[in-house]
Formats: structure tokens, C-alpha cells, sequence
């Protein structure tokens, strides 16, 4: 072994802790959020753009929104995901809360006004919206709140 590898007595230093592989799933888990988040956005300016009528203005204002929105999500999702994986804090908890909680309402509106039906565009959002749920209860972990409180 090399003499500079081998840790002398009283350096202070902590031997290098091993990422637990619930924050590791739950990091990859979260790759497909940010990428919906990212189609959403542009997908919706598509939409505006092919929209026809006289208030058309109203709805590019709505666009700009939803996209700047939309691209926030992907950023918090990417440097939470960032932060996650070196061992910050839980900063992956707020992308994955706000896509979990919102297809929460949209499951809770479907039953309340009874508009169950299936449609194929339904099931992207749906499936990422169970694995940021999926997310969230691994970072729930008790290995995971241990890798991700501040040092």
C-alpha cells in the first residue's frame, strides 16, 4: 500500500462513508421527472403555437409562465439530484414532493368528478409521478436521511 493512502493516527479525518443504495435509486428514479418536466414545458409552447384565435397573446403569456416553470423544475430536479448524490441535504425532496403532489390532485380529480377514462397521454405523467413518489419514501429511509443531513 501506498504510504500516502494510509491514514495516520489522529488526522481527524472520518473513513469515507459508502452512498447508501436508497439514495442511489432514488436519484436514478428521478432522471424521468426531470425529463417529463422539460417535454411539458416545450410540448405546451407547441400547443400555444398551433392555437387559433383573437385573445392568442393571452395564451403566449400563459406559455412563457408554464415553460419558465416548467424549466425550474427540471433545474431543482437536476441539482437535487446533484446534491443528493454527493450527500447534501434533501434539496431532491421538493422536485419529487411537488410531481408526487401533483398527481395526487390530478388522481383526486378524476374520482371527484367521476372522469375516469384512459387516455395514452395519461400514462407518461402517471407513471412519473409514481416513481417520484417511489422517491420520495426511499429518501425517507433511514440510510437516507443519515447520507443526506448536514455534516
Amino acid at each position: 500500500m501506498h504510504p500516502s493512502m494510509v491514514d495516520p493516527v489522529g488526522s481527524g479525518q472520518a473513513p469515507a462513508e459508502r452512498r447508501p443504495p436508497a439514495v442511489v435509486a432514488a436519484v436514478w428514479l428521478m432522471v424521468p421527472t426531470a425529463i417529463i418536466w422539460l417535454v411539458a414545458g416545450f410540448a405546451f409552447m407547441v400547443v400555444t403555437f398551433r392555437a387559433e384565435g383573437d385573445a392568442k397573446f393571452l395564451l403566449w403569456i400563459i406559455a412563457v409562465a408554464i415553460l419558465g416553470l416548467c424549466l425550474m423544475l427540471v433545474f431543482m430536479t437536476l441539482a437535487g439530484m446533484r446534491i443528493a448524490w454527493v450527500g447534501g441535504h434533501g434539496a431532491l425532496r421538493i422536485p419529487a414532493g411537488f410531481t408526487c403532489g401533483t398527481l395526487l390532485v390530478l388522481l383526486t380529480g378524476l374520482v371527484l368528478f367521476d372522469k375516469i377514462e384512459y387516455h395514452r397521454t395519461m400514462l407518461p405523467p402517471m407513471a412519473v409521478g409514481g416513481l417520484a413518489g417511489v422517491a420520495l419514501i426511499l429518501l425517507a429511509t433511514p440510510a437516507a436521511r443519515r447520507w443526506l443531513a448536514p455534516r
